[in-house]
């Protein structure tokens, strides 16, 4: 009985042990295969937050771009509404160009045509007058009357005046003439002679002192106090005019 007893112990160790033992290992498998499910769900989580992140990422890209093209665009258009109004304001500022161009012309035009009206009442006023010049002349001489005029703006301011000119044989020549030379002292090398106050507008013909009851040979003779006169008044370049 003591053998059979200490067998039948034995049994129940083994028997407990083992049934220890598979206890203790169906809870292992169970474990591994919870852990494998949880890496499994990881993983799968982790590819779908970086699928999220990729289209998040390439949501704003494409954002993004459409920001950049609608940008674009606009300065495009601002560029484009530029363009039009220098366009604009340079097609304004050649249509006033061309008025003001316009507008001059047309007052010189007219400027011109009121000279023009001028002159012709002052030309018309001098003939009135008794004086054979226009009124562009600053000394007239008439040669058929023998009388001379000084003149400024068209008006007589001194004159007439007596004078002798050329003889038949050297007769003063008619035209416009212009000063060209002065002297106080001049002295006639031709004719060995005085020539007070000489002021000539043609070749050695003159304004000068000499008698006004001889005529001269070629010169315009005025009295000593006219001659002075003629002198200090007239200037290089002034026009003379002697007509017939």
């Amino acid at each position: 009985m003591p053998y059979l007893a200490a067998g039948t112990a034995a049994a129940a160790v083994a028997l407990t042990a083992a049934l220890a033992s598979g206890a203790s290992a169906a809870p292992r498998e169970t474990v591994a295969d919870t852990a494998a499910e949880h890496s499994a769900s990881s993983s799968a989580a982790s590819v779908s937050a970086q699928a999220a992140a990729d289209a998040s990422v390439s949501d704003a890209s494409v954002s993004a771009s459409a920001a950049s093209a609608s940008a674009a665009s606009a300065s495009a258009a601002v560029a484009a509404s530029a363009a039009a109004a220098a366009a604009s304001a340079s097609a304004s500022a050649s249509a006033a160009a061309k008025a003001s161009a316009s507008a001059s012309a047309s007052a010189k035009a007219a400027a011109s045509a009121a000279a023009q009206n001028t002159l012709a009442a002052k030309n018309a006023a001098l003939k009135a007058a008794g004086v054979p010049c226009d009124a562009t002349a600053i000394a007239c001489v008439s040669l058929s009357k023998q009388e001379a005029w000084l003149l400024h703006d068209g008006k007589v301011v001194y004159g007439p005046v007596k004078v002798a000119t050329g003889r038949a044989a050297l007769p003063t020549p008619a035209g416009d003439f212009h000063v060209w030379y002065k002297v106080v002292n001049g002295w006639s090398t031709t004719y060995d002679a005085p020539m007070p106050y000489s002021v000539f507008f043609y070749k050695g013909d003159a304004f000068h002192e000499d008698p006004v009851t001889v005529r001269s040979h070629g010169c315009v003779h005025l009295t000593l106090k006219n001659a002075e006169y003629f002198y200090h008044f007239l200037d290089y370049g002034d026009l003379v005019e002697v007509r017939h």
